[in-house]
């Protein structure tokens, strides 16, 4: 395979013409990013002086998960960028959770959790959380915690405010551009201290109580409590193994 020739960069507008074409960056998010017209972008990429301010760079880093030192002074050529830009790579992919600017954009504001409660006498949980744009996250309840964000899917884990057990939602990352998606929760049961497992879903609007149930099915189908004799057998089981254990001691 032929090697592409090295460039040489003299302005930044050059140089951030290559990583545009070198990563295949969405130019009209750019425009949107940098509150300018698409046709205008392409005017950039084509002067020969420096026009740019940091503040479009920084914007433009942070969007796209580019290490800013490619735009240090002593970066002139695209064959330095090309070796910064894998080193990060390689470097992200030894990270679990990351920075990915475009979904806390999408994510971030209120939404409305909706699932069943432990409670078989109760109505459906509507629970109005806010995500900010830093990755932090409170509930009208006053259940606060963070967000963490993997390659294909993300979580939630907050803190219950009273109890202080954790509460933890996982969710797929591409379906939150739908402004509604599903999500797998996992928490204690009100009153006492068993896991319980709900599918619910994430909604930017309110729904109609009426529609609420058509959405979520059947409640045995998407809740699942643990019981008591499953941690007592684990307890005797424990009990067990132990007792022997300090027999052959």
């Amino acid at each position: 395979m032929q090697k592409e020739p090295i460039q040489h960069f003299y302005n930044t507008e050059e140089k951030v013409s290559f990583i545009i074409d070198h990563l295949k960056l969405n130019v009209k998010y750019i425009a949107d990013l940098w509150e300018m017209q698409p046709n205008y972008i392409s005017k950039l990429r084509e002067q020969s002086h420096n026009s740019l301010r940091a503040m479009h760079l920084y914007a433009l880093t942070g969007a796209f998960n580019i290490p800013f030192k490619v735009f240090d002074k002593k970066i002139k050529t695209s064959e330095q960028v090309i070796t910064i830009l894998e080193e990060h790579k390689k470097e992200e992919k030894e990270i679990l959770f990351k920075k990915d600017k475009q979904l806390l954009n999408d994510i971030q504001g209120d939404w409305y959790a909706y699932f069943y409660p432990s409670n078989r006498f109760a109505n459906i949980y509507r629970i109005k959380t806010t995500i900010n744009l830093d990755g932090t996250v409170i509930d009208e309840n006053g259940n606060w915690g963070k967000l963490f964000v993997g390659t294909n899917q993300s979580l939630i884990i907050k803190e219950a405010k009273n109890s202080k057990n954790l509460i933890t939602i996982t969710f797929d990352n591409h379906q939150v551009a739908y402004h509604m998606f599903h999500f797998s929760l996992v928490s204690k049961r009100n009153h006492n201290n068993l896991e319980m497992f709900n599918y619910g879903f994430f909604s930017r609007h309110e729904i109609e109580p009426d529609i609420l149930k058509d959405i979520l099915g059947e409640k045995e189908k998407i809740q699942l409590k643990m019981e008591c004799d499953f941690a007592e057998r684990i307890s005797d089981y424990a009990e067990v193994i132990t007792i022997t254990n300090k027999s052959r001691d």
